[in-house]
This record gives C-alpha cells, structure tokens and sequence, in this order.
C-alpha cells in the first residue's frame, strides 16, 4: 500500500511538475510578445502608408466581411494627405466589377444633397453583390467614408474606388442564364479577381494601389490547394506587392463555435497588456511570425512570418463589432425587384421556392450591431484571451 501511495505521489508530483512547466512556457511566449511590443511605436495606418515607400501595392487582409472597426482604419488611411497624394486608388475584393464609371462619378459628385447621396449610396449598396444583396453595412459607410474625403480635395486628388468582385451588369435585364454563366465562374473567382484588378490598374496608368481582400485572398502564394488572388499580383509584380494581416480570429473544425483566438488568446492579451492597440509592424522577424499557423483549419507546419508582409493591430479583441442590415435597406418599392433576383438566383439552381417577403425585409432592415465579446460564436476566443488578465 505505502509504495502505491509513493508512486502515487511521484505521478502527481511529475503532472504538477509538467503542468508548472507549460505555464512557464506559456508566459513565456507571452513575454516574448510584450517585449517585442515595447519597442514597437508605428501607429496602424502609419505602418500601412510607410509601406508604399518600399512598395507598389498594399493588401490588407480583411477580418470577417462584417466587421466594423477596421473600416475605422481604412477610412483614416485614405483620408491621410499621403495616402492622397501618393496613392489615391483604393481596390475592394467585394463590389460590383461592372459599376465602377458610375460609383466614381458618385464618389467624386460635388453637387448632390443629403438626400440625393444617401438614395445614390443606397442603389450603389443593393447592387454591389454578384448575388441578391450584400447585407454587410460597412460598405455603404465605406462609400459615404469616401465621398466625404473627396468633398475638400480638387478633382486631380480625389480618391478612386475600384471594386473587382463578379456581378450582375443589370439586374433589371438579367436572366437565369446570366446567373447560371456567374454561377459557373466561382471556382476561377480568384483569377478574374486578378485579371480584373490588372485591366482597371493598367487603364489608370499603373503606380501606388491599396486592395482590401478577405482571409485567404490576400495571400500572396497558394496554399491549401487553394489558388490565391494575391498569388496572381505578387507573381506579376516581383517584390512589389505587401500584405498586411489586420488582426483577427482563428477558425477551427467546430461547427457550434467555430472561431478561437490566435496563438490561444496570447496574441491579443499581449496588445492589451501593452497598451498597444494602435501599432503595426513588419511580422517576419518578429515573434508574431513565428507563431504556427492556425488561421485556417488545415494541419500545417507553417508560421505566420510565411504568410505576411507585415500586420496592424487595430482596437482590443473583444470590442470588435459585426454589423450587419440596414434601416430602410428594403422598401416596399424595391421588395419586388428583390425577390425577381431571388428567383432569379433560386431558378439558376433549378428551385422554385422563394423567401418570405416579410422577412426578407425584416432580415435586410434590422440593424445587428454585436461586439465580439457578445457573440456567441466567438464566446470562446474572448475567454481564451480573458484566461491571460
């Protein structure tokens, strides 16, 4: 029996003894983040500029489609005079590829009302989407963002809006065969992003460009089996091309809650804990770039460092906001047409059945506006980082 309890206690003893180690190391690591941070004091959009002093065109890696806050940043970045006088084309992976002569024309209208500009962003917003609508707010805040920047500048200066994504030419004229043809281009989506963000860049006479694409787009190499729309510009461009990681999530294979801090939470308690929640960075050299890595839910051996160019830390974690509909976005004038693009949609896949008009409108028109810590979809990412205070 006392030699039981002897080994007993020497297993114990080793758990107690593994265990003190992993939060050794773990503090560790987390120190390692907070020292680098220290030293670190290039605001977001000051890093973001300071990158087209090296480079042509800039990628920024978008956190999910519905987050606000970055859009905080984007605006800053393009309303700042170097951004103006340097740069002044802005490229968005989501928009509608074939509105673009009449977005500029609207972004670039001295002479609209309130009135006339809000009922223009409203139709340049319900057509933006290769599908029915496109429900995320911030583009309208985008578009509006925009216009307000151009306003004060001469016409020479003023900021042009290019969007690349696949749509609808006229929704009014299309047919299901129209739908079924788009249909059919999504798995080469990333080269006619490419290919459309070539033509218009070349018409504007090439020079400095800022992109905002989502997750894996702004990649600038393959990977995962997945061809990338920032592959297709690095290779056309040789050390030409940055991307920048605005920080965001971890997806793991959960379908009840899907979404886990980077690096367990480490990453954003380090910004927290230094204050740093305004600060962007080169990330190859630095211990950010060699945190494996765990954006993607595929087992792989690579760090971050191989990914990124460099990443900006904008606000904390879990004040992070998902927005989504808008008030008026669906009146009854427009409901018909939505559901004509509905059946439209529906048809191209060989159904009949149709939403409910009532709550389409109640889905488009109610305004979801939720911070991360309050949703529960990222319920555990917030605690994992919350674990580190």
């Amino acid at each position: 029996m006392k030699e039981k309890l002897k080994m007993l206690g020497g297993m114990m003893a080793c758990l107690l003894a593994s265990l003190t180690m992993n939060a050794q190391q773990t503090d560790a690591l987390l120190t390692s983040y907070e020292t680098f941070l220290k030293n670190q004091q290039t605001s977001a959009k000051d890093y973001v500029l300071g990158l087209f002093d090296k480079y042509d065109i800039v990628v920024l890696c978008e956190r999910d489609h519905r987050e606000w806050t970055q859009y905080d940043l984007i605006l800053d970045i393009l309303a700042d005079e170097r951004f103006i006088r340097q740069v002044g084309q802005l490229y968005t992976e989501i928009g509608n590829v074939h509105h673009n002569e009449e977005l500029n024309a609207f972004l670039q209208n001295d002479r609209l009302t309130q009135t006339e500009m809000d009922a223009r962003a409203l139709a340049l917003h319900r057509d933006a989407y290769g599908a029915s609508m496109w429900e995320k707010a911030n583009y309208s805040y985008l578009l509006k963002g925009i216009r307000r920047i151009n306003q004060s500048l001469p016409k020479k200066l003023k900021v042009s809006l290019f969007n690349l994504d696949l749509g609808i030419k006229d929704w009014k004229t299309a047919t299901v065969d129209e739908i079924r043809l788009r249909d059919s281009l999504m798995p080469q989506r990333d080269s006619l992003l490419a290919d459309n963000f070539f033509r218009i860049y070349q018409k504007q006479g090439g020079g400095k460009a800022l992109v905002i694409m989502n997750y894996r787009h702004a990649f600038l190499r393959d990977v995962f089996g997945r061809v990338n729309f920032g592959r297709f510009l690095a290779e056309a461009f040789p050390g030409k091309v940055a991307n920048v990681f605005i920080s965001s999530f971890a997806v793991v294979n959960d379908p009840k809650c899907p979404m886990r801090a980077i690096a367990g939470g480490r990453w954003d308690a380090s910004f927290k804990k230094s204050g740093k929640l305004d600060v962007g960075f080169d990330i190859k050299d630095s211990p950010f770039g060699s945190t494996p890595f765990d954006l993607i839910p595929v087992p792989n051996e690579f760090t971050y460092g191989e990914f990124f160019t460099g990443m900006v830390y904008y606000g904390f974690f879990p004040e992070y906001r998902l927005v989504s509909g808008m008030e008026g976005f669906v009146d009854e004038a427009f409901l018909p047409e939505l559901m004509r693009r509905y059946q439209l949609d529906r048809g191209a896949q060989g159904s009949t059945d149709l939403p409910n008009p009532d709550e389409l409108m109640k889905y488009y028109n109610t305004v979801t506006d939720v911070r991360y810590q309050d949703d529960p979809m990222l319920e555990i990412a917030v605690r994992q980082i919350s674990s580190f205070f």
